[in-house]
């Protein structure tokens, strides 16, 4: 497996990435004019439900995939600059996944996996590849992203829309914790292969925010984000405390234990971690307290070694992550907003903003004097004339004008400008603001 080194911060870290983003930003415009309403361009289920009036049929996605990596720890401690020094390389030893299938009346079930090193060194493992179609010198990683393709595909066909016409995005979002600055990374050189491709990332390679991978032959997507940009700098402990189920929490593991030389030995023996077995050099003591390695204890008592635990412990840190972000769907969903469309808190935020302005008598749930507006609708007749208002007249000089200096705005822009209106039109638009549009004033 290919190592991924633990880097201390440093200046020099900084002045690199600068470095390597050494591109001015520039604004990219529509081939022709848009209106400005992003959170309705932005999500075409959204765009179509509102366009037919459907927007009762609307539903949020409800199923998704977590996961989780767990690794070897080889210590190096190698000084690279004045200011940067390699503490650790890290080794992929397992991973695993929690595939949440959402039913139709908000419920849901799970399926949980986990791959590990020692899948690679089965009999079955050559077998198991073979039935993916997947090259003979694929890792075991390659292995659980074939699986999860074949799942996603059963979870966007219990997501998707009855109406065929309904748009619907064959996307399936995989969230991880912490992912977009360790887990990606990790995840990095599986994804591209002959059977799925690669699309460009959004954000640094020191901080993927999003990256989608397409499979070639089924056209299914995951997108694999960041689940903690959607709650806010925090653990996933502190998280699972926080917004999720009060009887589910975060186990423990000696991670800096096990490295490339000993895990095979060390995870088949039946006796359970010592408590010397979790100091931490990078924590500079004990990573766990006396209670919750006596927690430990009681829970190793339910598996036959310490791989069958390292599953289970791999296992639960995905599914813990289930029950926060259920309560964050739920919670967004009563403003018509669906989170998984999104990958961060902040973009729901700011979705929330143009959302109040098409739906406000959802967003006066606390007022106990509430004042209701009308919500949004595609067949209503939103113009509002003042009566005290001069009448608006158009002038041949104000419509030569206004065709010139459109016309060179889109020119400027490199958008196309063969149907665009011009003074030839003059006619046909002063009978129509005449008949149709006397509400328009000055």
């Amino acid at each position: 497996p290919i190592g991924t080194p633990i880097v201390q911060s440093s200046q020099s870290n900084a002045s690199h990435n600068r470095a390597i983003s050494n591109h001015e930003p520039s604004i990219r415009l529509h081939d022709v004019p848009m209106p400005i309403c992003p959170a309705i361009l932005n999500h075409p289920t959204v765009e179509y439900l509102m366009a037919y009036d459907l927007m009762d049929q609307f539903k949020v996605q409800r199923g998704f995939i977590t996961y989780d990596f767990e690794t070897l720890s080889d210590q190096v401690m190698k000084n690279i600059t004045d200011q940067t020094t390699v503490l650790s390389q890290l080794h992929k030893l397992s991973i695993a996944s929690t595939e949440v299938y959402p039913n139709n009346n908000k419920s849901y079930e799970l399926v949980k996996r986990c791959y590990t090193l020692f899948d690679e060194l089965s009999d079955s493992y050559q077998e198991q590849l073979e039935n993916y179609q997947l090259p003979p010198n694929s890792s075991f990683v390659h292995l659980w992203l074939a699986q999860t393709f074949e799942s996603a595909e059963e979870i966007y066909q219990c997501m998707k829309y009855y109406d065929e016409n309904i748009p619907f995005d064959r996307c399936v979002k995989v969230l991880g914790w912490n992912s977009s600055r360790f887990d990606i990374a990790l995840l990095w050189d599986a994804l591209d292969c002959e059977l799925w491709t690669m699309g460009v990332p959004i954000g640094s390679l020191n901080n993927t925010k999003s990256i989608t991978v397409t499979h070639k032959k089924s056209h299914m997507k995951l997108q694999f984000i960041d689940a903690e940009n959607l709650f806010g700098p925090m653990t996933l402990k502190a998280c699972v405390k926080d917004y999720g189920d009060k009887t589910e929490h975060k186990d423990v593991f000696p991670y800096e234990l096990i490295n490339s030389k000993n895990w095979n030995e060390v995870l088949m023996k039946t006796e359970p971690f010592e408590y010397e077995d979790f100091k931490s050099q990078l924590k500079g003591g004990y990573s766990i307290t006396k209670d919750e390695y006596d927690q430990y204890l009681i829970d190793f008592k339910r598996f036959t070694n310490r791989l069958d635990y390292l599953k289970y412990y791999n296992i639960n840190d995905t599914e813990i992550m289930v029950k926060p972000l259920m309560n964050l769907i739920d919670t967004f969903e009563q403003f018509n907003i669906d989170v998984l469309h999104y990958i961060s808190i902040a973009s729901c935020a700011y979705a929330t903003k143009h959302y109040s302005t098409y739906y406000p008598s959802k967003f006066n749930l606390e007022s106990d004097e509430q004042s209701y507006y009308e919500d949004f609708d595609i067949n209503t007749d939103y113009s509002n004339p003042n009566p005290n208002a001069k009448p608006f007249e158009l002038t041949v000089r104000y419509w030569k004008s206004k065709c010139y200096h459109y016309k060179q705005q889109d020119y400027n822009a490199g958008r196309e400008t063969e149907k665009n209106v011009t003074t030839d039109d003059y006619d046909y638009y002063k009978q129509l603001f005449e008949t149709s549009f006397r509400q328009i004033r000055q």
